[in-house]
């Protein structure tokens, strides 16, 4: 158990205290930041504890959908193999013609909504599933690195 207010290890069991209206478990050299809380015994009878465990982390990895990187170009090639203007593309999925453009050029990132719109026309794929890393930070007290934040993605050869 960590103190609240230094964050130093607890050896035995904490004192709680309140500072400003919160109470908090702190170790014996914070019990002066607060007013001691006292346990009175008599407004305790007839109470049951409750063992509360704490559920183990889960390890299950979530996946999340990011845009392809070459999102652009995939876009621009399906419209050119069709033979279609940027005009003409921006009809077919009813959005305007300078919002493709600025996709075609990767100068904005598509919303959702348009980009299923391109998959579903092109029946091409734009986003690809990534895991999103979990950073528990409690562990060990480190303080997380450049390599516990970034994910790595491996070119693909064509």
């Amino acid at each position: 158990m960590e103190c609240e207010i230094c964050g130093k290890e607890i050896k035995g069991s904490g004192i709680k205290i309140l500072v400003e209206g919160s109470e908090v478990t702190v170790c014996h050299a914070c019990k002066n930041l607060g007013t001691e809380k006292k346990v009175s015994k008599a407004s305790q009878k007839g109470v049951k504890r409750v063992l509360i465990r704490k559920r183990a982390p889960s390890t299950a990895i979530e996946f999340t959908d990011e845009l392809l990187e070459n999102y652009n170009k995939i876009i621009k090639r399906e419209r050119e193999k069709k033979g279609w203007s940027q005009e003409v593309l921006a009809r077919k999925i009813q959005e305007k013609e300078s919002l493709i453009r600025k996709i075609e050029n990767a100068e904005i990132n598509p919303e959702p909504s348009v980009i299923d719109k391109i998959e579903r026309l092109f029946n091409v794929k734009l986003r690809e599933k990534v895991p999103e890393v979990k950073i528990d930070l409690k562990k060990g007290g480190m303080t997380p690195t450049l390599g516990d934040v970034v994910v790595i993605k491996k070119k693909k050869s064509n």
